[in-house]
């Protein structure tokens, strides 16, 4: 496979308002900032041929630097207001230079090389894939702080990332939402909207989003056997 045929797209440039302080994808984790540990798992896979990282426009010059300093190679764009909107501006910048797109949370450091491997496959295969774990916790509603009925929990999972598909049809997905103005949170609903089904791929519960102060110290305690296994 051909380098250039894999493009990732990390959008970065949330303010992190529920951690509080520094935003999380420039706190450190380990040995570098968040955001390093996450794409330097998309280095590692010789399939990816470039990676985009969208961030606030301020802050371009600042993370190129960043970046540069670890050794990363890694385009920097200024992102939008949204998540969707920097996904969009990130596709942008690659257009159709590469085949396949893949797009991760920049907050989701506990993403392995043979997880990312086994999306790029499984999106050859079927055109677009997403990575997502059943859930296990029973689910109730609730009304006014008292439980209401059982949700059966049969069928249903929880998305993570990498989710991608061919760049053709991943672009469009994203042309098309924005030209009627719909918005969302992840790229499987945009591929939905779109009329392409999305290929589950069976993830690892460890890959968490960190978006509170619990997830962050769940993460520091994790990170030095995540290292030994998979670093």
């Amino acid at each position: 496979m051909q380098q250039n045929r894999v493009a990732v797209i990390v959008p970065a440039a949330g303010l992190g308002s529920r951690m509080g302080g520094t935003p999380k994808q420039f706190r450190m984790l380990g040995n570098a900032p968040l955001l390093v540990q996450t794409l330097r798992a998309f280095a590692a896979v010789e399939e990816v041929g470039i990676v985009v990282v969208a961030v606030p426009e301020k802050e371009v010059n600042v993370v190129e630097e960043l970046l540069a300093r670890f050794g990363l190679a890694v385009q920097v764009v200024a992102g939008g207001a949204t998540r969707q909107e920097s996904v969009g501006e990130g596709l942008g910048a690659v257009g159709q230079t590469a085949e396949v797109a893949l797009v991760h949370d920049a907050v989701r450091p506990f993403i392995s090389v043979k997880q990312i491997r086994e999306v790029i496959a499984a999106i050859h295969e079927h055109s677009a894939a997403a990575v997502a774990v059943p859930v296990a916790d029973t689910l109730r509603r609730s009304a006014d702080a008292v439980f209401g009925e059982t949700v059966d929990r049969e069928g249903l999972f929880r998305m993570l990332t990498p989710q991608g598909a061919r760049m053709d049809l991943l672009l469009n997905a994203h042309e098309e939402a924005k030209a009627d103005g719909f918005t969302t949170t992840d790229e499987v609903e945009l591929l939905q909207r779109a009329g392409v089904n999305a290929h589950l791929v069976l993830g690892d519960e460890r890959n968490i989003k960190l978006t509170s102060p619990s997830d962050w110290a769940m993460a520091e305690a994790l990170w030095s056997a995540w290292q030994k296994t998979e670093g």
